[in-house]
């Protein structure tokens, strides 16, 4: 996370060097101490969750109750869950604003909210109980691109005898029998495993007759996103103020943003329709892999924030140079000289990632992961509709790439057919 005044905070897998960087900062004892002690409490939360009596993002989710037995009751992390603001979190345990400025992000990620909303610390510790190759709650790169995950997945497929079809987009499911392509062929099939956003599931659903309560649920859902992508071709990569003439920041998430307060201010502008880039997280691919793009090149995208699906002043066609120009200037305030770099480049707003992706109002995580639609409130692999399963992230555990939701929705099936599985 750069500064602008040229210092930095970064977040080490080596401990001690983090320390060092927090002490280079000239940050007091008590917010060092008050830095360990943030991160520890979502640990905490995170093993017992994940590493305790069960993994509760395994099967159907627990009750709150049973959530709170396994946290001990102990009411710092139930507030976590339930209740608390990233923003309250972070000022009960650090009052230096740089590094609290570089840590709120990850209570935003994908969410309809600022960072004082209630309830946003929960979107952090969702992301902090991922296990990326055993070593915690890290963020990975997949070689080749993310679509390489699809690729293994329809090759395990393939070969446990599977037939894979694309291209052939579903217009109709059928309760019971199957489902109806757009081209009007039935393919039967007592049971359907649907990997479409609720909302879309529910349209496949038109004209049948289906529980009055869960379509009154899915109706409510809630999809709104405030995530607008910034793709980028460059041909060198940024020149960060904070690490002159370095390299290494390609290998890291980069944050740009300025305060929480900044940020609550741009989702209020966002919740107005008005878009306001005031956080981005930057990811350079070619920084790990450089096979997609031509030698010496590099590849950047921006997971930004916040824009509305539906503007108060024109459409995207007509504001998309504007929403292209904020991230511009938010990268240049960090990285002089950016838009030198830029050999082409594409925003997404909501709108062209639901069409471009099929997901409802471009929500990422197929519904929104605020704690009125978590656990409990997440959707289950079972449905009431008969013969229909789901498995996409708007089910328990949520969104991120996981796999999870898939192998919930697996077992589901399998039980449901008698079948019994050899355990974990």
């Amino acid at each position: 996370m750069p500064f602008e005044d040229g210092t930095s905070f970064g977040q080490w897998l080596d401990d001690s060097k983090t320390q060092s960087n927090l002490e280079d900062l000239g940050l007091s004892k008590r917010d060092i101490d008050g830095y360990w002690a943030y991160e520890e409490l979502f640990d905490r939360a995170r093993r017992l969750l994940r590493k305790g009596e069960r993994d509760t993002w395994v099967g159907d989710s627990p009750t709150r109750g049973e959530i709170e037995e396994l946290l001990g009751g102990d009411k710092a992390m139930i507030d976590l869950l339930f209740e608390a603001s990233i923003a309250d979190v972070l000022d009960d345990h650090i009052s230096d604003e740089r590094v609290k400025t570089a840590l709120f992000g990850q209570g935003i990620i994908g969410t309809w909210g600022g960072p004082r909303e209630p309830g946003t610390a929960s979107i952090k510790l969702m992301h902090y109980q991922g296990d990326l190759t055993g070593e915690g709650p890290l963020w990975g790169y997949v070689e080749g691109g993310m679509g390489m995950v699809s690729f293994a997945i329809a090759d395990a497929a393939r070969e446990a005898g599977a037939v894979l079809a694309c291209g052939v987009p579903v217009s109709e499911i059928v309760p019971g029998e199957g489902v109806r392509l757009e081209d009007g062929t039935f393919i039967r099939a007592g049971t359907v495993v649907c990997n479409a956003d609720p909302k879309r599931m529910l349209s496949m659903l038109d004209g049948h007759e289906i529980d009055a309560s869960f379509r009154d649920r899915l109706e409510r859902w809630k999809v709104r996103s405030p995530v607008v992508k910034f793709n980028a071709a460059l041909e060198r990569l940024p020149d960060w103020a904070a690490a002159p003439g370095e390299t290494w920041p390609a290998r890291a998430t980069i944050d740009l943003t300025g305060t929480m307060d900044d940020a609550q201010r741009a989702f209020e502008s966002c919740d107005r329709g008005e878009p306001a880039v005031a956080f981005g997280e930057i990811y350079i691919q070619t920084g790990y892999d450089p096979s997609p793009a031509p030698d010496g090149k590099h590849l950047l995208s921006v997971f930004g924030q916040y824009a509305p699906y539906t503007l108060s002043a024109g459409d995207w066609d007509s504001r998309r140079d504007d929403v292209a120009r904020q991230f511009i200037d938010l990268i240049d305030r960090f990285a002089p000289g950016f838009e030198d770099c830029l050999a082409d480049y594409e925003v997404l707003g909501p709108p062209d990632i639901e069409s471009r992706i099929g997901l409802t109002g471009g929500n990422i995580f197929q519904g929104e992961v605020t704690p009125d639609q978590m656990w409990e409130g997440r959707l289950a692999p079972r449905t009431p509709v008969p013969g229909l399963y789901m498995c996409g992230a708007a089910t328990h555990p949520a969104g991120s790439v996981i796999a999870l939701n898939g192998r919930n929705a697996a077992a589901a099936v399998l039980a449901d057919a008698g079948v019994v599985l050899a355990a974990a």
